[in-house]
């Protein structure tokens, strides 16, 4: 059994983080840090075997295989750090980092101390995500001409914030990270950014174009101000497009206090209303969506812990999913076409 320390119970802790790791075979939820007396009571009742710590350094003195750090972004660093000085694997909260050369930093604290980190980008096993990457390589689409990821709600309640880097660093990361796993690395990026106030760090959407090494472009796009959202997905072939409309139900569900293991539910199983659609020329089918298996990241993080698989998120990639937003950023303000080899200093 892996002991598995959580840093945090806000949104992520204790909706995501807390439910995946008590519900994960070969895991225990071995201490949960918070300091707010509200949070405290509701762990105590959730969770009531769970030690409640002060502080990293009383919980890394306690003993785990790993900490969740799931605490406000620009609070990170220095947790991840001692984290890795302790000799225990990290699971770091996106964003990774809020710029390009922080997550260096940190990958070389991994590489100094020979103690693994791996980022939670659970959205990679989101229901559409899945579903995409399915019709993507079933050849259905014929050769691909763009793909199109967007996030849009009208949720003013969920606008970014400067010490979390605004939308495009909380959900660009997501969508971003999404991207380069179904159509491979950037190699430039052009992007608007929706600033508030008329700072780029506090933004509220965006808009981005990348060109991936294949050459291909792709399209990423995030408001939370839009009172009418358009498609998930959509991705447009020779032979046909297919498009998928709505949220992965996995939020929903857990925001509804479920979890893997509730009876009560399927987790990650989207109602057929919400499969999507492959259009031809004059024909239109629909596609039954893969189920949402956010579940797969920390039965892999307990694989990777006992020695039998990779980290289910590579810190290279999330480098370089910070290089891809520090480029949009720069974009934005420049109004131009960034190469990725200016953030990363690699060609």
């Amino acid at each position: 059994m892996r002991k598995i320390g959580l840093v945090g119970f806000g949104v992520g802790g204790s909706n995501y983080h807390a439910p995946l790791i008590s519900t994960t075979e070969g895991l225990q939820l071995a201490g949960i840090i918070t300091r707010s007396h509200e949070r405290r009571q509701v762990i105590a009742e959730r969770y009531s075997n769970t030690p409640i710590f002060d502080s990293l350094t009383d919980m890394l003195a306690a003993g785990v295989d790993a900490v969740v750090i799931s605490t406000p972004p620009d609070s990170r660093f220095e947790l991840i750090e001692l984290a890795l000085k302790a000799g225990v694997t990290v699971v770091s909260d996106k964003p990774f980092a809020m710029d390009y050369a922080s997550a260096r930093n940190l990958k070389t604290l991994s590489v100094k101390y020979q103690t693994p980190v791996t980022i939670f980008m659970n959205r990679r096993w989101d229901s559409d995500v899945r579903t995409v990457k399915h019709v993507l390589s079933s050849g259905k689409l014929g050769r691909l001409r763009r793909l199109y990821n967007a996030i849009e709600a009208f949720a003013p309640q969920n606008e970014g914030n400067a010490s979390g880097g605004g939308l495009l660093r909380d959900l660009g990361s997501h969508l971003v990270d999404q991207q380069v796993m179904l159509m491979g690395l950037v190699t430039s990026v052009y992007a608007q950014v929706d600033a508030m106030a008329h700072d780029l760090d506090l933004n509220d959407g965006f808009y981005i174009i990348l060109t991936h090494k294949s050459g291909q472009r792709s399209h990423v796009n995030g408001l939370m101000m839009q009172h009418n959202p358009g498609p998930r997905f959509r991705a447009d072939g020779e032979s046909a497009s297919f498009q998928l409309d709505g949220l992965d139900i996995q939020t929903e569900q857990a925001f509804a206090g479920r979890h893997p293991s509730s009876s009560q539910i399927q987790w990650g199983v989207e109602p057929e209303e919400k499969w999507g659609t492959l259009f031809h020329s004059a024909t239109c089918e629909k596609v039954p969506s893969l189920q949402g298996d956010w579940p797969a990241f920390y039965l892999q993080l307990r694989d990777s812990l006992n020695g039998e698989a990779e980290l289910p998120v590579a810190v290279d990639d999330a480098l370089h999913v910070t290089a891809i937003l520090d480029a949009a950023l720069i974009s934005a303000r420049e109004h131009r076409v960034v190469q990725i080899s200016e953030i990363t200093g690699l060609e």
